[in-house]
C-alpha cells in the first residue's frame, strides 16, 4: 500500500468531508459567485458609461446656458443702440445728417452743391433707412478729410458710395459725390 492509499484509509472521515466541502465551494462559485462578478463588471461599464454622458450632457447644458446668456446680452446691446444710438424718427435723422455733412464739409474746406435725401423702409421691418446724397467740390486733401471724420462720427452714418471726377475748370478740384445712410426708428403706429 502505497503512503497516499493508506493516509485515504485512515483518515477517511476526515477527507470525505474536506472533499465535499471542497466541491460545494466550487459549486457554489460558478453557481453564485462567477455570476454576480460578471454583474458588478457590467454595472462599472454602465456606471463609467453614465459619468461620460453625464458630464456630455453638463458639457452640452452650459454651452445652451452661455448661448442664452450671450443671446440676452446682445438683446440688452440691441436695446440699448436703438434707444441710444439711432434716431427716434426720421426727421430726427434728416437733421442729423444734414447738419453733420454740412458741418463736416465746411471745416473741410469743401463748397457742397446739390444734395438730396431719400427715405425707404423695408416692410415689417422696425428701422427705416435714409440716405443722403451729397455733392462736393475741393482739394483731395479736403475730400479726404471730410471722409475720414465723417467714417469717424459718433453719430451712426455710413458712407454707401463714393464717386469722384474732375471739376470741368482745373482750378475747381474735384468734385466728389457721396452718398451717407443712416437708420432710424420707425414708429408701429405707421408714422
Amino acid at each position: 500500500m502505497t503512503l497516499v492509499r493508506r493516509v485515504l484509509a485512515e483518515k477517511r472521515e476526515l477527507i470525505y468531508p474536506l472533499v465535499g466541502a471542497v466541491l460545494l465551494n466550487a459549486a457554489l462559485f460558478i453557481a453564485v459567485v462567477y455570476p454576480l462578478s460578471l454583474k458588478v463588471a457590467n454595472g462599472e461599464r454602465d456606471a463609467q458609461a453614465a459619468a461620460t454622458a453625464r458630464r456630455a450632457a453638463q458639457a452640452e447644458f452650459d454651452t445652451a446656458r452661455a448661448t442664452a446668456s450671450g443671446k440676452d446680452t446682445a438683446d440688452e446691446e440691441l436695446k440699448k443702440f436703438y434707444g441710444a444710438v439711432l434716431p427716434p424718427d426720421q426727421s430726427a435723422a434728416r437733421r442729423i445728417v444734414s447738419a453733420k455733412v454740412d458741418m463736416l464739409a465746411s471745416a473741410a474746406n469743401l463748397k457742397q452743391g446739390n444734395s438730396g435725401v431719400e427715405p425707404s423702409q423695408e416692410r415689417g421691418s422696425q428701422l427705416g433707412k435714409l440716405t443722403a446724397t451729397v455733392v462736393l467740390t475741393g482739394e483731395y486733401r479736403n475730400i479726404r478729410r471730410f471722409i475720414h471724420d465723417l467714417e469717424t462720427a459718433p453719430e451712426f452714418m455710413i458712407i454707401e458710395n463714393v464717386a469722384v471726377s474732375q471739376g470741368s475748370e482745373r482750378d475747381r478740384g474735384l468734385t466728389v459725390i457721396v452718398k451717407v445712410a443712416t437708420y432710424f426708428r420707425v414708429r408701429t403706429d405707421g408714422n
